[in-house]
């Protein structure tokens, strides 16, 4: 005959066994060392070819930061929390002021309105702030206005002040790409903020990263790592602000700009203003090997090009672009990317249409983030070192640009002796 156990002593074996509480997973940024194990991993494991340069970096300042106040939910309730670029990062004084400000009183209903706080860091100590809050009352209105006041009165590095609301709501975040209406109003300030000392500027919603001394220096070591020569002609896609194509402009006969945003249209076109030299157009629109191909069709669109691509985290490469850029056989392809699957990808795809890597240049850009990029860079293959069988021709050339660049002819066994 079974026997059953009763609900009381089942209700009583549970109460006695003790409930397991998982420990949250708290995640660390990887260290700088660990990150050039990943790379020297990656390097070894994968066989990639070519030079790998010295890192490219730079310390991060707390004032040439990006610094965000942002509007969290804890228990139940809505509380506004400082985010640091980098964990353990010291606070500016302005930003710690401003912070001390907003938790005053008589900015109760303006407190609960905001959503974030950024302070963009302008590269030279000082900050465009943007704020975005639904005000919905005269009370809310009003207290922004007396926040605003004291900016002007009592926070000289702050440099501009704009409010915004985004359609459909989410939270704003300038350093990735957001496919949102963005309304603006500038209270104080102009719309443009500058780029550390180096004579550029850029919208104060376009795009950039958190952290910006390493950023302001790239150009420079772009410019060393290619050497460019006179009659050069310089292409920079998903270009921002075309703060790198804008500085690298007196080194290149020619230079084009492309990317899809309207704060990037209206930033570059500021620099083209402000650039040295009248060589530089900005092309609004999305990457495509279609725009390429009508582009270098033109006759006076042929010569020594040097291509830069910034590729975005996480976004694909279009359908046909390695054939298409191949086509138009460039001198060099530069393409930054943080992802170490895509950069493997490509350079096997490039090695198939007969460029090689030249040098890949490690870039860690945002010290403490725990991430890093690379900058490879792509040359035709000149010596043959991947042999006949290797080298595919596009499967749509581009006529008029469609040309050996490169031309060089076999010696004979004498001309090697001699």
């Amino acid at each position: 005959m079974k026997s059953f156990a009763r609900k009381t002593d089942v209700r009583n074996r549970v109460k006695k066994e003790p409930t397991k509480v998982e420990k949250p997973v708290v995640r660390r940024a990887a260290s700088f060392e660990d990150i050039q194990k990943q790379l020297s991993a990656w390097v070894e494991s994968m066989r990639i070819p070519g030079k790998v340069q010295a890192w490219f970096t730079a310390e991060a300042r707390p004032e040439n930061s990006d610094w965000k106040i942002c509007n969290k939910l804890l228990n139940g309730h809505e509380s506004l929390l400082l985010d640091a670029p980098v964990k353990g990062m010291d606070t500016p004084k302005v930003v710690s002021l401003v912070f001390e400000q907003i938790k005053k009183e008589h900015l109760h209903n303006f407190r609960k309105a905001i959503r974030t706080i950024w302070f963009r860091a302008c590269g030279n100590g000082t900050f465009a702030l943007v704020v975005q809050a639904n005000l919905r009352g005269k009370n809310s209105a009003h207290e922004c206005k007396t926040f605003v006041d004291f900016l002007e009165r009592s926070c000289p590095e702050i440099v501009s002040c704009h409010q915004i609301q985004c359609q459909p709501f989410v939270p704003f975040d300038p350093t990735v790409h957001q496919s949102t209406r963005i309304e603006s109003r500038c209270n104080f300030g102009r719309d443009f903020m500058p780029l550390g000392d180096s004579g550029f500027c850029m919208h104060v919603l376009d795009w950039a990263p958190r952290i910006k001394d390493a950023w302001l220096k790239l150009p420079e070591k772009i410019a060393s790592a290619i050497h460019p020569s006179k009659g050069d002609k310089f292409f920079e896609f998903y270009s921002g602000s075309s703060f790198v194509a804008a500085t690298l402009s007196p080194l290149f006969d020619q230079v084009e700009c492309q990317d899809c945003r309207e704060t990037s249209m209206e930033s570059s076109r500021q620099n083209i203003r402000l650039a040295p030299q009248d060589n530089m157009r900005f092309h609004r629109g999305f990457f495509d090997p279609n725009f390429l191909s009508k582009f270098f069709s033109k006759s006076e669109n042929d010569g020594r090009w040097t291509f830069y691509l910034n590729l975005p985290l996480g976004e694909p490469f279009p359908v046909g672009s390695v054939e298409t850029i191949a086509g138009v056989r460039p001198e060099r392809i530069l393409i930054q990317t943080a992802d170490l699957e895509q950069a493997q990808k490509l350079i096997k795809h490039f090695r198939n249409q007969g460029y090689v890597l030249r040098k890949t240049i490690p870039l860690y850009l945002e010290p403490g983030r725990g991430y890093f990029e690379i900058l490879s860079i792509f040359v035709p293959d000149r010596a043959g070192l991947l042999g006949q069988k290797r080298q595919k021709t596009a499967q749509n050339p581009i006529k008029p640009a469609h040309k050996t660049l490169f031309v060089q002819k076999s010696p004979t066994f004498r001309q090697r002796k001699d």
